[in-house]
C-alpha cells in the first residue's frame, strides 16, 4: 500500500471515530443508555431518607431537588437528537418499576404519619416530599403509561393517577388536550399574559369538565346514559372516594397526609401544563381554519438533566406529533420553540408571574411572529 493509500485509510478511520464520538456526545445509543433516565429513583429515595433522619431533614428533598435539577441543567448543558436507541425493554422497565415504588411510598407515608410518635414537623416534611415526587416523577411516568397502547401499562398509569386523586386526567389529556392544544378551547393551554395561579384554577376545573364531557359523548355513542355504571368517570370517582375513606378510617393524620400530597402533586402537574404551551396559540389561516399543531406550539428544552429526569418531556413537540411514541425515541424537531431553561427552572420562574412574563412574553412574541403553518 502506498503512503497516499495509508493516509487515506487513516483519514477514513479518523472520520468514522469522530462521527461515533459526536453521536455519543449528543445522546446517541453509545451514551444514552436507559441508566441515564434513572434520576427519578434517586430523588424518590430522598423522601424516606429525610424522614428517617428526622426533624428539618424531612424537607431534604425540597431543598435538594430544585437546586440539583437547575444546577445540573446548567452544568451538563444540552444534547442533540442523536440516533434513537433500538433496545426497548430497559427503557420500559423504568416506569414499570417507578410507579409501584411511588405508590408504595404514598402508602407507607400515610402509615408513618399516622403513628402517634411521628412529630408534626416530620409529618409535614414527608407530606411535602411525597407530593413533590408524585407531582413531578409520578406524573411523567403516569403520562408515559396512559399513552401506551398496552392495557397493562395504561392500568399502571391510572394507578399512579389514582394515588393523587386525578385519574380523569387520562381522559382529558388524551381525548381533549391532544386534540385542542394551542387553542382557546383547551383548558390545559396557558394563554399569553395568564398567570400560573389563575391558570391552575382554570385548568383543574376545565379538565374535570372536559373529561366528563368526553366520557358522556363516548357513552351516548353506545346508546348509554352519561351516568351509566360503565362510565369511567363514575368508576374513577368511586375509586378515589374509596381511597379517601380508607385513609380517613385509618386515621385523620393519614387522611391529611393523603390529601396534602395529592394537592401538591396536582399543583405541580398543572404547572408543567402551564409551562408546556404558554402563549403558543394556533392561529386561523386565510380560509379561517386553525393551523395544524406544529413544532412551535409547545415549549421544548434540550437540557440533558431535564430530559434524563423527566423522560424526555423537553421534546414535547415530538410527543404531540406521535403521542404513543416511547419517551426514549422522541426527537428534537427543527423549528420548535425552546425555553430559556429546563422545565425545573421554568417552573420556579412561573411561581413569580411578573418575572415569568418579563422573560417569556418576548419569546412568545418572537415565536408567534413566524408565518402561519
Amino acid at each position: 500500500m502506498t503512503d497516499t493509500g495509508i493516509n487515506k485509510q487513516a483519514l477514513a478511520v479518523g472520520a468514522r471515530s469522530a462521527a461515533l464520538h459526536e453521536a455519543e456526545s449528543v445522546g446517541g445509543p453509545g451514551a444514552m443508555t436507559a441508566f441515564t433516565y434513572g434520576w427519578p429513583f434517586v430523588f424518590l429515595a430522598l423522601a424516606p431518607l429525610g424522614f428517617q433522619l428526622g426533624g428539618a431533614w424531612s424537607f431534604l428533598l425540597l431543598g435538594v431537588m430544585p437546586a440539583s435539577l437547575t444546577l445540573f441543567d446548567w452544568l451538563l448543558g444540552e444534547h442533540g437528537t442523536g440516533a434513537p436507541p433500538t433496545a426497548q425493554l430497559p427503557y420500559r422497565l423504568l416506569p414499570w418499576l417507578y410507579i409501584p415504588l411511588q405508590v408504595t411510598l404514598t402508602g407507607w407515608g400515610a402509615w408513618a404519619v399516622a403513628q402517634p410518635t411521628t412529630p408534626a414537623l416530620a409529618a409535614v416534611g414527608l407530606t411535602v416530599s411525597t407530593g413533590l415526587t408524585a407531582g413531578v416523577f409520578g406524573f411523567v411516568t403516569a403520562h408515559e403509561m396512559v399513552h401506551s397502547r398496552r392495557r397493562a401499562e395504561r392500568a399502571l398509569g391510572l394507578a399512579q393517577l389514582a394515588s393523587v386523586l386525578y385519574v380523569h386526567f387520562a381522559i382529558s389529556h388524551i381525548q381533549g388536550h391532544h386534540r385542542r392544544a394551542g387553542t382557546l378551547d383547551d383548558p390545559a393551554t396557558a394563554r399569553r399574559g395568564e398567570g400560573a395561579y389563575a391558570f391552575l384554577v382554570r385548568s383543574v376545573s376545565g379538565q374535570l369538565a372536559e373529561a366528563w364531557a368526553c366520557e358522556a359523548r363516548r357513552l351516548r355513542r353506545g346508546g348509554r346514559s352519561p351516568f351509566s355504571p360503565r362510565s369511567r368517570m363514575i368508576i374513577y370517582a368511586a375509586i378515589e372516594a374509596a381511597l379517601v375513606v380508607a385513609a380517613g378510617l385509618f386515621s385523620l393524620r393519614a387522611l391529611g397526609f393523603f390529601l396534602g400530597q395529592a394537592m401538591l402533586a396536582i399543583m405541580l402537574l398543572e404547572l408543567f401544563n402551564y409551562i408546556a404551551h404558554y402563549g403558543l396559540a394556533r392561529r386561523p389561516g386565510p380560509d379561517g381554519r386553525l393551523e395544524r399543531f406544529g413544532p412551535r406550539h409547545a415549549w421544548n428544552t434540550a437540557r440533558r438533566m431535564n430530559n434524563w429526569s423527566f423522560l424526555n418531556m423537553g421534546r414535547h413537540s415530538d410527543h404531540h406529533r406521535f403521542s404513543a411514541r416511547p419517551y426514549q425515541r422522541l426527537e428534537t424537531l427543527e423549528g420548535a420553540a425552546h425555553l430559556p431553561t429546563g422545565y425545573a427552572g421554568a417552573l420556579l420562574l412561573a411561581l413569580v408571574p411578573p418575572l415569568w412574563r418579563k422573560v417569556m412574553d418576548p419569546r412568545v412574541d418572537r415565536v408567534m411572529a413566524g408565518p402561519i403553518g
